[in-house]
């Protein structure tokens, strides 16, 4: 028989016999024709402790002049090395969702869908916004000097005063009305202003005028609507967002291209509320990843830009039980550190590809393979050989004596067999 493509991406059909196939805690790369594989198979990196930013869980993460900042509970804290500090004085940022950050070059804004709050470098105050013409807000992003938000519970979308969050004018806002239903979030890409609202996307420039500095584009009108407003980032020349039609989307320019497959849609489809979904994304060597967490059903995907493929990532506690999603909360990524912010504690952790525990708790790799078959009937198989890389591992502890499992499946993955033989990869050396 010749090569199998094992699995390529996480695959994993309604009807199990169709495609069973996939990939958990690691992820596919795209090779050379000339490699000895073209798919082949890479663990991802473990988590190494950096610093510890409270206890809360981490909310959010931002990169600014160089500094990575997190929210955590109801504090702010700024990393540098393995040092956490405590910026936001007696001032709480209240909630225990995400929060969408920004900043326009001498403040860091806040927003957690209600109460707006400022960071100024130059003297480091953190103040909540109480100009009466703020507004609740979900989303905050940075375009042309003013911080611009959508407003909560409304069409509408208001902005700052010019280099200057704390400050706002009652006449400095504008209504999506292309259709009519409530915005959702803003994001600012390639010179356009995005206005996600629940059943539609406009685009807004900067036309200069006096009243109000953003007209829409004639046309710019996308008929796609946005689920959940944390679900909106910028990567790659392009936007992602989890869309009310259950699909996950890439605008490309301005036009909505639908990335995920059917078996993703029917997992997200079993979500009863995606309101609460997030995104963040981070570059792994190359490979710009879109994380998206879905906390209703407990699960984590991610869309790998550089394969153009999907895969899954999940935790374990210390007795080596599911958590269901990974514990990745949030990023912030620095030259060389990705620093990722936990779900339920204030720890922040790096990718370390050194490490192949969850700062200490087990990693799990699992790969479930595509169904064997010959012109679609069943083959027997006396023989399968599976190519690792070997001497691999650490020298003492955790993964020092890496080992690896097989398990069978003859009903196209809906039971398997409990020999489950285990194999030695080989110690380092």
């Amino acid at each position: 028989m010749p090569p199998v493509i094992f699995a390529s991406e996480a695959y994993q059909s309604r009807s199990l016999p169709l495609s069973a196939q996939n990939i958990v805690n690691a992820f596919v790369e795209q090779e050379h024709p000339e490699a000895k594989g073209q798919l082949p198979i890479f663990g991802a990196p473990g988590l190494t402790l950096q610093a510890t930013c409270g206890s809360g869980q981490i909310r959010g993460g931002y990169v600014a002049l160089g500094v990575a900042y997190f929210v955590s509970g109801a504090d702010f804290y700024s990393v540098v090395g393995s040092v956490a500090t405590r910026l936001n004085g007696a001032v709480s940022i209240p909630g225990s969702g995400p929060v969408s950050i920004s900043d326009n070059g001498s403040q860091i804004c806040i927003v957690n869908g209600a109460e707006g709050f400022i960071y100024t470098f130059a003297g480091g105050s953190f103040v909540q916004i109480t100009d009466m013409n703020f507004h609740p807000a979900n989303t905050v992003t940075y375009f042309d000097t003013y911080f611009v938000f959508d407003k909560v519970g409304t069409n509408e979308f208001f902005i700052s005063a010019p280099n200057d969050g704390t400050m706002y004018d009652g006449n400095a806002f504008a209504s999506a009305e292309a259709e009519s239903d409530l915005t959702t979030g803003v994001i600012v890409n390639l010179e356009l202003l995005f206005i996600f609202g629940q059943k539609h996307i406009e685009l807004w420039y900067d036309a200069g005028t006096t009243d109000f500095p953003f007209q829409r584009y004639a046309g710019g009108v996308i008929s796609r609507g946005c689920v959940s407003p944390y679900t909106i980032v910028r990567e790659d020349d392009a936007i992602f967002f989890l869309c009310a039609d259950g699909r996950f989307y890439r605008i490309q320019g301005s036009t909505p291209i639908p990335i995920s497959t059917p078996p993703i849609e029917n997992l997200i489809a079993t979500a009863n509320d995606l309101t609460t979904a997030f995104c963040f994304t981070y570059t792994l060597q190359g490979h710009k990843m879109v994380h998206l967490t879905i906390p209703s059903i407990s699960v984590s995907l991610v869309w790998d830009i550089q394969s153009s493929r999907w895969h899954q990532r999940e935790s374990l506690d210390a007795t080596g039980n599911s958590l269901g999603r990974w514990r990745g909360n949030a990023v912030a990524q620095l030259p060389n550190q990705i620093m990722i912010g936990d779900y339920n504690t204030g720890k922040i952790m790096l990718l370390d590809w050194n490490n192949w525990t969850e700062l200490g708790n087990p990693m799990q790799m699992s790969v479930t393979s595509v169904p064997i078959h010959s012109d679609k009937k069943r083959v027997f198989i006396s023989r399968l050989e599976f190519d690792f890389e070997q001497g691999v591992g650490t020298t003492l502890g955790q993964g020092q004596d890496p080992v690896v499992m097989l398990d069978i499946s003859k009903d196209g993955g809906r039971t398997w067999t409990l020999l489950e033989p285990w194999r030695q990869l080989g110690k380092i050396g």
